[in-house]
């Protein structure tokens, strides 16, 4: 499996390189701390709640306790022994002033079928205390009367006879009081039930409302606990006690959210932080721009105008260092190959501007001073160290064409003027066309609408078709080598040159050419035909429309595999437009079979002027055009040949 590689400009580099140093230690450092003060408050939050229902239960019991000793020291006094008398009357009064500390109500002796026998009461509270002494009013020892309101604690002790008991009826006040920790926050709630369910004292008026297993061990615990419990979506910490000497049970409890609510906190200043290290990073990215990477890429720009290669404001590689080594590599060649023209032509062409750089070579605008014309000097670089034989070869190869090219004539091809060789380049002078390529417009425009492509595809082809009936096959049609006049003339230039370098190689079993250009009979070591730069012409076509080549790829390997195997993308899910005639043409340009392919570049020519006339098309450039954009387009290069039936014939490229 293959990843797409990743490719940083020198401005990414140093933002990474900032993040790395300072934004991603804080940032985990700020992850690790928020998520151990996370459990850290969770448990803070647990222990506080275990701490109010222990010290609660504790306080509760302690006042059971003292109001059932007072009771109990009562009941064994022998003024009781005859509970309807006088002196029992005068100890009931006596101790229920006594007992007004622990807010005593009332002091009665009830027989044993629970009825009074005599009692003593504050005043006003008739109510309260009537509800408390009705036969039957008692709950677990005696201690709780709900059926009062506000609520009292009963407390009773037998008689030493055991014909009664004696009662105190005191007021719950005390209760409520006890049962309200200062421990908790105002989101806790804490709330005492008995062991039925039924709440005694709190904030709930019923357990429905907590979580059923903090419910169910609460009830059945006879010590304490704590955990973590949940409520539909709403999680809650709580903890228990039960009451000593009761049988009551006291629970607090608080939303999770409020030990979140401070994990939050933290997680947002840790935010607050991280946003700031990354403000501080984009200033620091601004300052590496303004005063870094802006002045190496004006200097790349500069460059690639000094040797003619055009100046982008992207980089063509995403790496700015890489793009300056390469135009400090242009430039070298540039002046290097313009020393040598002006040495084979021996002032024959002024030499005044480099107009462009490549794999081939170097283009030079130039002056006859003779003719009175301006000219185009391109350099053609020889591959490799020749033999003397082999070299004469080419040479004699190279200006057979040249002479034909020559004798063409042709609107749609660039005239050649003059050829020279020197020991590793050779040297032609040629048509200067005023105006830019079509690589140069697609850069600038993206792509073509179909009525633009239409003309200007029957022009190229009409420029093939004079060549081909020739003899020439040109072996590397691009859009870099399609000229647009700015008068409106359309030609084809370097006709031959891809076939004369590829003969120059070194090594074998290799072919000169643009990857995605390339027909898949070339690619496979078959000789280049006709038919290869129809092929080539349909890639032209395909990418004036869509702004992609046919045969998808990011890297040069699988724009060649896809060449050889792929399926062409269709044309109409990109362009739903486009006419079915003009369509079905480059269909039939694309096919890899040769003799599906259009006879000739005379009948695409015609099946396309067909086309302009039906329409009554023209080819113009548009005020604007040819202000380079985006990134570099795919250039010429040797590419390894696949011998012909080999069945790993993508093993090559891998």
């Amino acid at each position: 499996m293959r990843f797409p590689r990743l490719r940083l400009g020198l401005l990414g580099r140093v933002a990474l390189a900032f993040a790395a140093v300072g934004l991603l230690p804080l940032w985990i450092a700020s992850t690790n701390l928020a998520e151990i003060n996370s459990d850290a408050l969770y448990e803070q939050v647990l222990h506080t709640h275990i701490t109010a229902a222990r010290s609660t239960a504790e306080r509760i019991a302690a006042l059971v306790a003292t109001r059932d000793l007072l009771v109990r020291a009562a009941a064994g006094s022998p003024e009781l022994a005859d509970p309807g008398s006088l002196a029992a009357q005068r100890f009931l009064a006596r101790s229920l002033g006594e007992w007004s500390a622990v807010a005593g109500l009332a002091a009665a002796v009830v027989d044993s079928h629970g009825e009074q026998v005599v009692r003593a009461q504050v005043k006003g509270e008739g109510g309260r205390v009537e509800a408390a002494l009705r036969p039957g009013a008692t709950g677990l020892l005696g201690l709780l009367v709900t059926a009062a309101r506000p609520a009292v604690l009963r407390f009773a002790a037998p008689l030493p006879g055991g014909g009664g008991s004696l009662v105190l009826i005191a007021d719950g006040a005390p209760l409520r009081e006890a049962a309200r920790p200062l421990e908790l926050e105002r989101q806790a709630q804490l709330v005492v039930a008995d062991r039925s369910g039924k709440v005694v004292v709190g904030s709930l008026a019923s357990l429905a409302a907590l979580p059923d297993g903090l419910v169910r061990n609460a009830l059945s615990a006879r010590l304490m606990g704590s955990g973590r419990f949940r409520v539909g979506s709403e999680r809650v910490v709580a903890a228990y006690n039960a009451v000593p000497g009761t049988d009551w049970v006291v629970i607090s409890l608080q939303p999770a959210a409020a030990a979140e609510a401070v994990a939050v906190r933290m997680r947002r200043r840790t935010a607050f932080a991280l946003g700031a290290a990354a403000l501080l990073i984009l200033t620091l990215s601004a300052f590496a721009w303004a005063s870094l990477v802006r002045p190496i890429r004006e200097l790349t720009a500069a460059q690639h105008s000094l040797v003619g290669a055009g100046a982008r404001p992207r980089s063509s590689t995403g790496n700015e260092i890489a793009d300056l080594r390469r135009t400090f590599d242009l430039l070298r060649r540039s002046l290097s190959e313009r020393r040598a023209l002006d040495d084979v032509f021996l002032g024959r062409y002024q030499v005044t501007e480099a107009l462009g750089t490549g794999a081939m070579g170097t283009v030079f605008r130039g002056w006859d001073p003779r003719l009175q014309r301006p000219v185009a000097l391109k350099t053609v670089k020889l591959a490799g160290a020749l033999e003397p034989e082999k070299r004469k070869e080419l040479i004699a190869t190279l200006t057979h064409e040249a002479v034909t090219v020559a004798r063409l004539n042709h609107p749609n091809v660039v005239a050649v003027y003059d050829l020279e060789e020197a020991p590793e380049t050779a040297f032609v002078a040629m048509e200067l066309v005023d105006g830019m390529t079509l690589e140069a417009l697609l850069a600038s425009r993206g792509k073509l609408a179909p009525d633009e492509v239409i003309p200007l595809g029957a022009a190229i082809a009409r420029g093939l078709a004079a060549a081909h009936a020739q003899g020439i096959v040109h072996r590397d049609v691009k859009p870099a080598n399609v000229l647009l006049g700015k008068d409106g003339s359309i030609k084809v230039s370097d006709f031959g040159i891809a076939g004369f370098l590829a003969a120059s190689a070194d090594e074998a079993d290799i072919v000169f050419g643009t990857p995605g250009y390339l027909p898949p009979e070339s690619l496979r070591g078959q000789p280049q035909g006709r038919s290869g730069d129809l092929f080539a012409l349909g890639v032209v076509l395909y990418a004036c429309l869509s702004n992609a080549l046919p045969f998808g790829g990011t890297e040069v390997n699988d724009i060649l595999r896809s060449t050889l195997f792929g399926a062409v993308r269709p044309l109409r899910r990109l362009l739903p437009e486009i006419p079915a005639d003009l369509e079905s043409l480059i269909e039939h340009l694309l096919e890899r079979d040769v003799t599906r392919r259009p006879s000739s570049a005379e009948a695409v020519a015609g099946e396309l002027d067909r086309m302009a006339a039906a329409r009554n098309l023209r080819w113009r450039l548009e005020p604007g055009d040819g202000q380079v954009r985006g990134s570099e387009p795919p250039r010429g290069q040797w590419i390894p040949t696949t011998p012909v039936g080999s069945a790993s014939a993508g093993g090559l490229w891998s």
